[in-house]
């Protein structure tokens, strides 16, 4: 490590310098989750964050320092400089991801709604029933309902985040499709723009349908959140270049225009501000 040839992810535990710079700010979470499986004297139970790491769930903002686990509420145990531990007892249920005791994604999502912000547990939890229509390859099979969220609530002992909860199930949606997408409905929330549909089927002028983010039939304004990864991410540019998504998304919003229909575009920073969003939204016709 002193030569700079390994990284330290927890103590006793390292990982090649060249490995872990290949690893996205996620992937480096899940790597200090197994770590921590690795050095631990016990079994763990990954809770909260962590189990949202496992899962695949996005994470508005950098992950935590340390790792989440839950603990029997009588076999004492502390917290320590890198892991939190959670005495509220081993739920019955639990999941097997990368060979690591997980809560289940419902336990996952209520835990977080319950303890962050509004705005990154809908992101959460969006992101979870989105996998009852859009399954991942590298997670256990667990379509999710809001139902099943709201059984769970009932059975995790909270002092406190009940109604926190609550709110949050009530507006996720899983058909929203990205962090930046549930960032902008919660800001719209926020700043009491008319709520859109989402991932709705849209005609252009030369016929071709597209299905768009966001929808207002009343004032016929399509809304777009354009993200950076529309350009980065392999899974959506399908083997274009940066470039030919560029004018691809320039051809599509110009057939949307053609067809007499508003359009709206905006990035991250607009995304997750609720005053620039409805300042944006207005200048579209959008109230």
């Amino acid at each position: 490590m002193r030569r700079g040839e390994f990284v330290r992810v927890v103590r006793g535990v390292y990982v090649r310098k060249n490995v872990w710079a290949q690893l996205d700010r996620h992937a480096r979470h899940r790597a200090q989750v197994k770590a921590t499986a690795l050095a631990a004297t016990d079994d763990l139970v990954f809770s909260h964050q962590s189990a949202a790491a496992l899962w695949r769930l996005p994470s508005v903002g950098p992950w935590p320092e340390r790792v989440h686990v839950l603990h029997p509420k009588a076999a004492g145990g502390r917290s320590n400089s890198h892991l939190i531990r959670h005495s509220v007892g081993i739920p019955q249920n639990l999941v097997t991801i990368d060979g690591l005791s997980v809560t289940t994604l419902a336990r996952t999502a209520v835990d977080l709604a319950a303890t962050i912000p509004f705005g990154h547990a809908v992101t959460v939890m969006d992101a979870g029933l989105r996998c009852a229509t859009h399954p991942r390859f590298d997670v256990p099979p667990t379509p999710l309902t809001r139902d099943e969220l709201y059984q769970e609530l009932d059975l995790i002992p909270l002092r406190r985040g009940r109604l926190r909860a609550s709110r949050v199930i009530e507006f996720a949606d899983g058909a929203a499709d990205r962090p930046g997408e549930s960032m902008s409905r919660v800001s719209m929330l926020l700043a009491g723009v008319t709520m859109p549909l989402l991932q709705v089927p849209i005609t252009g002028a030369s016929g071709r349908v597209y299905v768009v983010d966001f929808w207002w039939p009343q004032f016929n304004v399509v809304g777009e959140f354009d993200g950076r990864f529309k350009y980065t991410d392999p899974e959506y540019m399908q083997g274009r270049t940066g470039e030919q998504v560029l004018l691809d998304e320039k051809a599509r919003e110009d057939d949307i225009r053609a067809a007499d229909h508003g359009m709206s575009r905006w990035p991250w920073e607009v995304a997750v501000s609720p005053e620039r969003l409805r300042a944006h939204l207005r200048n579209a016709g959008v109230r």
